[in-house]
């Protein structure tokens, strides 16, 4: 394999990034990246955090942020979240960052 297919095929792989949940008012959740203060987002109920979390990628990597270091990339899940709100949880969220770098051409 050359290697504009090496770089193609790295480019298209789903990488998976760990994001904190944490309870809002109303239903709500403000979710976050460990390591990456400046990517956030927010979901008006637990069944739009994984979308609202693949949104904040998405525009970070449209604009050139870093993204926060992938599982594959050897991230370790964060194991206290005293400095959350109740409840507060760890979510897997599935990206591709070959996506968004598609949206912003």
């Amino acid at each position: 394999m050359g290697m504009a297919a090496a770089t193609m095929k790295e480019e298209e792989r789903m990488l998976h990034y760990y994001a904190i949940a944490e309870a809002g008012d109303g239903g709500s959740w403000w979710i976050s990246f460990p390591g990456r203060d400046g990517i956030v987002s927010a979901a008006d109920d637990a069944g739009q955090i994984v979308q609202q979390a693949q949104d904040a990628l998405a525009s970070a990597a449209m604009h050139g942020g870093r993204l926060p270091p992938s599982i594959e990339d050897g991230a370790a899940p964060p194991d206290d979240l005293s400095e959350f709100r109740s409840p507060a949880m760890v979510v897997v969220i599935p990206f591709a960052a070959s996506i968004a770098r598609a949206a912003a051409e």
